[in-house]
């Protein structure tokens, strides 16, 4: 496997661990809570503001965790540039990545729509952003696998 397919996985993986971590993290609130605070917007909406940081300094975290792994393992550095190919596989991730987001924030809206809680809303907005990431990362290991 390339270092670009390899990469890949890595961040797909870490973007659903990061997730499922923040997930079962805010259940464990829920439970102490006693859920009085479910249908509170200003909770949703502050855990939604921690949960981006803290998705991207784990993030950052695992990428350079997983350089300095590549690079032990295999005694070669990552890729110093990227050509015409590798761009346009990028950008057609996160094409594919951006319809899946809108997709999300349509029906997080039509949730609001059929009066669903709150919480609804603001879970769909969080897995569509899980989905669009992991869609992006797919995207680019499918085309890199395929040999564009």
């Amino acid at each position: 496997m390339s270092y670009h397919e390899k990469r890949a996985i890595v961040n797909m993986f870490s973007s659903v661990l990061v997730t499922a971590i923040y997930s079962v993290y805010l259940y464990i609130r829920y439970l102490a809570g006693g859920g009085e605070f479910i249908n509170d917007p200003r909770f949703w909406g502050k855990a939604f503001l921690i949960f981006i940081p803290v998705s991207i300094v784990a993030n950052i975290i695992i990428s350079i965790i997983f350089t300095i792994h590549y690079r032990i393992t295999t005694k070669e550095e990552e890729p110093s540039f990227s050509d015409e190919r590798d761009k346009l596989i990028e950008l057609k991730g996160i094409r594919n990545a951006l319809y899946v987001f809108s997709i999300g924030v349509v029906l997080a809206m039509v949730t609001l729509v059929l009066e669903m809680p709150i919480y609804v809303m603001f879970i769909t907005i969080i897995y569509s952003g899980l989905l669009s990431s992991v869609i992006d990362e797919f995207t680019q290991f499918y085309l890199y696998r395929r040999g564009f």
